[in-house]
């Protein structure tokens, strides 16, 4: 049996004031997105939906060709009305569209007797959950009408002084594959060289990351302050409940290593990334996992080496 390699990414990201993801707004109320655990406290979040959106921005800003939607929401894919067979429009999309190959696709061509031409995403996303509960706070904007005197009055819902935490998991080896989801094959198709390129450009989208919602006036920073990436035998993502602040903004370090231990058999590697000045126990995290923490640019190109 062959070894299969991911990497599992976790992060820490520390908000300012924003409204990434907002909910349904009724009328003058802008909503933010939120849930409630069984204690009734809210807690901010940004869909997985979202969240991958922002990485395809990300990406798009670094340099790389997105695939662009039709009026539909059906991907244009230029050429690929040009090929006959199934197995060559699978080929040619793989090769030539880089974020629907990272993020999976499922695309209708004419004259295919199977269907659409589809393949689940290797890349993996939790949504966005903030760490500590929101506070009910608002932020207040005026719509402005010709001829009215300070215009509408609107409502809207920030996240303020937040941490919220994510986890990604990358199949490294269904990047630039076909992948055959009844017998659990995966047929390569652009080459490790290729294949290494692309994860390497979703790393670096993780260190620059950037998007959401009402940032004309309510911009925000998303790279990660914190970040523990590992590779792995096994796509199990063991930092979705693993990761924890205090009030007092210190990192909880003893489930960080207690899942690190109890996942020893599948995790081979790992690396930590973390920004100064932001965890007030800064350095027990440096001295706890001593050897293994990096900035997070550092810790990103170090996980490169792994592909």
């Amino acid at each position: 049996m062959v070894e299969k390699t991911f990497l599992n990414l976790g992060y820490i990201l520390r908000v300012n004031i924003n409204n990434l993801n907002s909910s349904e707004n009724p009328g003058n109320l802008v909503l933010l997105k939120k849930v409630q655990d069984v204690n009734g406290n809210y807690f901010a979040y940004i869909s997985g939906q979202a969240f991958r959106y922002y990485l395809k921005q990300t990406l798009m800003q670094i340099g790389l060709p997105i695939t662009k939607i039709d009026k539909n929401g059906e991907y244009i894919v230029r050429g690929l009305e040009k090929l006959k067979t199934k197995e060559e429009k699978y080929k040619y999309i793989i090769e030539n569209c880089l974020d629907i190959d990272l993020f999976g696709f499922m695309i209708a061509v004419k004259g295919i007797k199977e269907g659409a031409l589809r393949r689940w995403s290797p890349t993996k996303v939790s949504p966005l959950v903030s760490i500590y509960p929101w506070k009910g706070e608002t932020d207040l904007l005026t719509r402005k009408k010709e001829g009215q005197a300070g215009g509408d009055i609107v409502k809207v819902e920030i996240n303020t002084f937040n941490f919220m935490r994510g986890t990604t998991i990358i199949n490294v080896d269904e990047v630039g594959s076909y992948v055959d989801e009844l017998n659990w094959e995966i047929k390569d198709i652009i080459g490790n060289d290729k294949r290494k390129e692309r994860v390497e450009k979703l790393l670096e989208a993780f260190k620059n990351l950037n998007g959401g919602g009402k940032i004309a006036r309510l911009l925000d920073d998303l790279t990660p302050k914190f970040l523990i990436i590992t590779k792995q035998n096994s796509g199990t993502p063991i930092f979705l409940n693993s990761l924890s602040v205090d009030e007092n903004e210190n990192l909880n370090l003893d489930l960080i290593k207690e899942t690190l231990d109890e996942y020893s058999d599948i995790v081979d590697k790992y690396i930590i990334g973390i920004r100064q000045g932001i965890f007030r126990n800064e350095n027990d995290i440096r001295e706890k996992f001593r050897g293994n923490v990096l900035s997070v640019k550092e810790a990103i190109e170090k996980a490169k080496g792994w592909i």
